[in-house]
C-alpha cells in the first residue's frame, strides 16, 4: 500500500517566516512558475540588489530566490551558515569569495553556470555586462533558521570551514568523478553542455549527473530527456526545486487520491512537487529537454544512498491509464517520434 501524503502542522509563524517577512521583498508560493524572468523583483537591502523569494512546494526544508543585479552593479558582501546553490539564467559576471584574513578569489560565470557558495565564506556577486543579470539560488535557509532561530549565529558567525574552502586559484577549477552519475566540482560553466551519464531506469536516452558543489551537503542534479521521451512518475520527501534549462514539454503532479495538475514548461520554468507528491517530466518538443534540480543531499554526504518507500516510482503499467496515450497524442500533433523504453534498475 502506498503511503498517504502528510499534512503540515501549523503552530504559528516559524522563525524562518518571521525572518523572511523582515526581508521586505515579495514571496511567490504554490508549485509552479512559468518563467523566472517574469517574476516581480523589488529592492532587497541585505543583498543590495533586486529579489523575490520562492517558497514553493508547501515546505520549509529549502527555499529559493530570484536575484537581479542591474548592469554594472554588485551585491553586498555577506556570509551565512546556510548553503546556497546558484544557477545563472541570464547575463554574465563574476563572484568573489574570501575568508577573513585571506586573499580574495574571483571566478567568472555566464548563463548556464551552476556553483555553490562555500559554507559561511564571504562572497559578492558582480554584473560585468551592460544588461541585468538574473539568477536562481536555492538554499537550506528554512531548515537552518528554524533549527537555530538566532540571526547573530547565522549571519555573524566568524567560524571558518577550512575543510570546505581553500583560498587558492585552483579551487574553482577542480572536477572529480565520484562514481557513475555522481560528480564533485566547485563550478560547472554550462549545465546544458556538461556530459551526463545514462540513466536507464528512467527511460531510453535519459541521462543524469548528480553534483556535489563546494563541499555542500545540499544536493543537485542535471537531468536530460531526448525528444519524444518522458520519465516514470515518482515521489519523495519535500524540498525539491526544478528549473528547466532548455527544451519544452510539460510536468504533471498529483497526490494520492487527488486530481492531477499539468504545467507547461520551457527554459526558465520552475516547479516544486510537495511532500510525497507524484511528479513526472515529459519532453514533447523537437530538441533535448534538460533541467537543473536542487533537492536532498549531495552524492558524497547523502542520506539517500539507500532507497526507501519515500522514493517510490510507478511503473508505466501501473500509472493512470490515460496519461501515456495523452503524451503520445501530443507527440503526434507536434510531429515528434516517441522514444519510450523504460527498464527496471
Amino acid at each position: 500500500m502506498r503511503l498517504p501524503h502528510r499534512d503540515p502542522i501549523r503552530l504559528g509563524p516559524t522563525a524562518y517566516e518571521v525572518f523572511q517577512e523582515n526581508e521586505g521583498i515579495p514571496s511567490v508560493t504554490g508549485f509552479f512558475i512559468e518563467d523566472l524572468m517574469d517574476v516581480e523583483v523589488k529592492p532587497w537591502a541585505r543583498m543590495g540588489a533586486l529579489g523575490s523569494y520562492l517558497n514553493l512546494g508547501e515546505q520549509q526544508e529549502t527555499d529559493a530566490y530570484i536575484c537581479e543585479i542591474p548592469a554594472g552593479k554588485q551585491t553586498e558582501p555577506q556570509h551565512h551558515m546556510f548553503e546556497t546553490l546558484v544557477y545563472i539564467h541570464k547575463g554574465r559576471g563574476a563572484t568573489t569569495v574570501w575568508c577573513e584574513g585571506d586573499a580574495k578569489q574571483t571566478f567568472e560565470w555566464a548563463a548556464g553556470a551552476i556553483f555553490a557558495i562555500p559554507l559561511n565564506v564571504s562572497y559578492q556577486h558582480f554584473n560585468a555586462s551592460n544588461e541585468p543579470v538574473r539568477f536562481l539560488a536555492g538554499t537550506n535557509a528554512p531548515h537552518v533558521i528554524n533549527l537555530f532561530h538566532n540571526e547573530d549565529f547565522i549571519f555573524r558567525n566568524p567560524f571558518q570551514f577550512r575543510d570546505r574552502f581553500r583560498p587558492d586559484r585552483e579551487y574553482f577549477n577542480e572536477n572529480k568523478k565520484l562514481t557513475v552519475r555522481s560528480w564533485e566540482s566547485n563550478l560547472v560553466p554550462d549545465v546544458n553542455q556538461f556530459v551526463l551519464d545514462d540513466y536507464p531506469m528512467k527511460g531510453k536516452g535519459v541521462k543524469i549527473m548528480r553534483f556535489g558543489l563546494a563541499g555542500t551537503t545540499y544536493g543537485c542534479h542535471v537531468q536530460e530527456f531526448p525528444a519524444g521521451s518522458r520519465s516514470t512518475f515518482h515521489r519523495h520527501g519535500p524540498g525539491a526545486i526544478v528549473c528547466v534549462t532548455q527544451g519544452t514539454g510539460f510536468a504533471m503532479v498529483w497526490r494520492e487520491g487527488e486530481e492531477r495538475t499539468r504545467f507547461e514548461i520551457k527554459s526558465g520554468s520552475i516547479y516544486s512537487p510537495a511532500d510525497l507528491m507524484y511528479h513526472g517530466h515529459f519532453n514533447t518538443g523537437h530538441s533535448t529537454l534538460r533541467h537543473f534540480a536542487m533537492r536532498g543531499r549531495s552524492p558524497k554526504f547523502s542520506q539517500d544512498r539507500f532507497r526507501t518507500k519515500l522514493h517510490e516510482m510507478i511503473p508505466f503499467d501501473e500509472e493512470p491509464a490515460e496519461i501515456h496515450p495523452m503524451f503520445l497524442a501530443e507527440l503526434q500533433r507536434n510531429g515528434v517520434k516517441s522514444e519510450i523504453s523504460v527498464v527496471e534498475e
